[in-house]
């Protein structure tokens, strides 16, 4: 039940960012004198509709994206009246007529085609720039509002036997350690709750002191000197147990390299520590650059999931999700055990990483995308700027509609991957939890 909860809120998080995305193109168009006859959210079969003035506002029943309809979004500049030719006349010459269709008389000057270029960049890019909004809000809230998971110098967890092959986590049985002794932690008598003030000669700042202490340290017995809540401090003789650690490359394969490495058997007690409000810009920018990052390797993540799923294998945690799988990955969230202030701070950051994700996406400049229209009006305002410095007229809007044939295999390649990204994400879900 949680589980639907938690799906249901995520479906409601994205219809909010769709709804605004389109409220970023609609109110800039609206305000410069654009006929817009649709607002919607979703695609497909009407939900919802009423008839606002001269605006239908409708939700849709596939809820992955969303549009607004403004008249004269196609227009022939003056030097390309002729029809044009090749295989793609007819469709291209059907798409101009439509557009025509919709111009009522006295309407041509409301046509998004007649604004001035600064106004159709301002249309298109308001979109994606309420998905940033919502992102640099959400992360706001995330980073500053709430806090990240950060390591303190207290001890959250005494491991209970010295790591080994079978027993990767030190956790014994119910009866002891299997085939290992007890971690030095355990037999030195360190207590879950008290803080580390001193290891060897390093006293203990952060979380980074302690592996650092442990590694530098001249023996392996060492004084680790910590502190209870009352402010009592106790001295602890200590003999360092040895690990040896199976080296891996970036794969996760063995090198075949083995090294030895100091082990004291304790964990970090983790709180939710928040960021000063101008560490934000920092962070978002960090996750740009990987988001954009991860928008390049796009289509090779794409075969590399057809491939996973026709030899059925594994997916990679860090391929491309759908808004199917990060809605179960919120349902996920919100069935586990974790606190309500982490799940509301994971849900949050789901939300933040989406709307980051639309803000980069929708930059790309190809058609169908607003990044694509942009492209289109920059192109625009170059050409003009050109004939006014050569002294020649005016040579009108650019034609958007000879675009067409890239805009539908664009369109194509961008369902075929929606779609495949779903049915992985329907047969072999990402889990959040493992």
């Amino acid at each position: 039940m949680l589980e639907l909860v938690g799906i249901l809120i995520f479906l409601l998080v994205i219809g909010f960012s769709i709804a605004l995305h389109e409220f970023g193109h609609l109110i800039p168009a609206k305000k410069f004198g654009v006929k817009v006859t649709e607002y919607a959210v979703g695609f497909g079969p009407h939900v919802w509709k009423k008839q606002v003035g001269e605006t239908k506002y409708a939700i849709r029943a596939i809820p992955l994206g969303g549009y607004i309809r403004m008249i004269g979004m196609y227009a022939v500049s003056r030097k390309d009246q002729r029809r044009v030719g090749g295989p793609f006349a007819d469709l291209i010459d059907h798409a101009r007529e439509e557009s025509a269709a919709e111009i009522q008389p006295g309407e041509e000057g409301r046509t998004f085609y007649a604004l001035p270029v600064w106004k159709k960049l301002i249309i298109m890019i308001g979109g994606p720039f309420m998905n940033l909004v919502l992102a640099v809000l959400f992360f706001s809230i995330v980073f500053s509002g709430i806090g990240v998971a950060t390591a303190t110098t207290q001890v959250g967890e005494i491991v209970a036997c010295v790591p080994t092959e079978s027993d990767l986590w030190g956790d014994g049985s119910a009866t002891g350690c299997l085939d290992s002794p007890q971690t030095p932690a355990a037999l030195s008598g360190i207590r879950e709750g008290e803080r580390l003030v001193r290891i060897g000669q390093t006293r203990i700042n952060s979380w980074q002191d302690v592996g650092r202490a442990i590694s530098t340290a001249t023996s392996n017995d060492v004084v680790v000197i910590v502190e209870n809540s009352a402010g009592q401090k106790r001295s602890l003789d200590v003999t360092l147990a040895t690990l040896d650690i199976t080296m891996v490359d970036d794969d996760g394969n063995p090198t075949g390299e083995v090294i030895d490495r100091r082990f004291l058997g304790v964990s970090p007690e983790i709180i939710l520590a928040p960021m000063p409000i101008t560490a934000v810009p920092g962070e978002m920018w960090r996750m740009t650059t990987a988001s954009i990052s991860a928008l390049i390797s796009f289509p090779e993540k794409i075969a590399a999931l057809v491939v996973t799923m026709v030899n059925g294998e594994d997916r990679d945690p860090n391929g491309p999700v759908s808004v199917v799988g990060v809605s179960r990955i919120s349902g996920e969230i919100v069935a586990s055990d974790l606190g309500n202030i982490e799940k509301v701070q994971n849900l949050l950051g789901l939300a933040a990483s989406l709307n980051l994700f639309l803000f980069i996406f929708n930059l790309v400049p190809l058609l169908p995308l607003d990044g694509g229209h942009a492209a289109g009006a920059i192109f625009e305002g170059i050409r003009k700027r050109i004939a006014r410095l050569r002294n020649m007229p005016d040579p009108g809007p650019i034609d958007t509609a000879r675009a067409l044939p890239l805009t539908y295999v664009v369109a194509a390649l961008l369902l075929s991957a929606g779609l495949i990204v779903i049915v992985a994400d329907i047969l072999n879900p990402i889990s959040l939890f493992g």
